[in-house]
């Protein structure tokens, strides 16, 4: 048994060297379609602003999108916030209604 032992341990670790590397990715790094920059998250895409935060409390609603505050009815490079929401926000030029949300919809567990 015990000369068979060193060659056991060789070929069971020439087996797991073998095997593919998981890839192991930072829990806290941002979700993809944050970093590349979707229009359902609020990342500016199709010359969207990007939306950065929102601030709710006694006073009225505030949303920061390309690091400048707005409230509800100003203009934004042509847009018109006409929502503010504890999660995004919405926009509105020519007709068209375009939301942002601060976060992706998926969640990284």
């Amino acid at each position: 048994m015990a000369k068979w032992f060193p060659l056991c341990c060789c070929l069971f670790g020439a087996q797991i060297m073998a095997q593919p590397t998981e890839v192991l990715q930072d829990p806290t790094a941002p979700l993809a379609e944050m970093a590349g920059g979707s229009a359902a998250s609020g990342q500016g895409s199709a010359g969207l602003p990007k939306l950065q935060s929102i601030v709710l409390g006694n006073g009225p609603a505030l949303a920061v999108l390309n690091g400048k505050s707005y409230r509800i009815g100003q203009q934004i490079e042509g847009y018109t916030l006409v929502a503010i929401q504890a999660d995004g926000v919405v926009l509105e030029k020519a007709g068209k209604r375009h939301a942002l949300t601060l976060f992706a919809s998926k969640v990284r567990v």
